[in-house]
């Protein structure tokens, strides 16, 4: 046996998309509140993993030359150092630390390359000092810098 609607069912669903619609009023009202509040925005650019780990890349390409603390990280992409570290690793195959360490290698290479010496390279690129920045450019490329040097000039 079907059900008829009478006047107090259909009065009853008319309330009931009232108050759905009601709902969706409301979140209209909260989503355009959070977009423009400033901090949410700041939250809410780095929500995705993907534009999270774009903005951690630029930080660290555009800061090579100096420490950067996790902490800057984690506030610039609104991740904790974990997850900003999974997700880096997931979206370019490397940890924050090594990225950082690799731009600073590929400007040392430029400044040796430019004819500065490996200490004034090292300094420039923010390793603690020569040999620190000899032992990552060799775990890096296989042989020193010296021998890159040389190596490359003669090519």
């Amino acid at each position: 046996m079907g059900t008829i609607l009478n006047d107090h069912n259909q009065a009853r669903l008319e309330r009931d998309l009232e108050a759905l619609e009601t709902d969706q009023v409301v979140l209209a009202i909260a989503e355009a509140l959070l977009a423009l509040d400033a901090f949410s925005k700041n939250r809410s650019v780095a929500a995705t993993c993907s534009t999270a780990v774009e903005l951690a890349r630029q930080f660290l390409d555009a800061h090579f030359e100096r420490v950067v603390a996790s902490e800057e990280l984690e506030a610039l992409t609104g991740l904790d150092r974990y997850a900003l570290a999974r997700h880096f690793r997931t979206w370019l195959g490397t940890s924050p630390y090594r990225y950082l360490t690799m731009r600073r290698l590929d400007h040392v290479r430029f400044l040796v390359r430019a004819g500065h010496s490996l200490a004034d390279a090292a300094f420039a690129c923010g390793f603690a000092d020569q040999s620190h920045m000899t032992r990552q450019f060799k775990r890096a490329h296989g042989l020193s810098p010296s021998r890159w040097r040389a190596i490359d000039i003669a090519s």
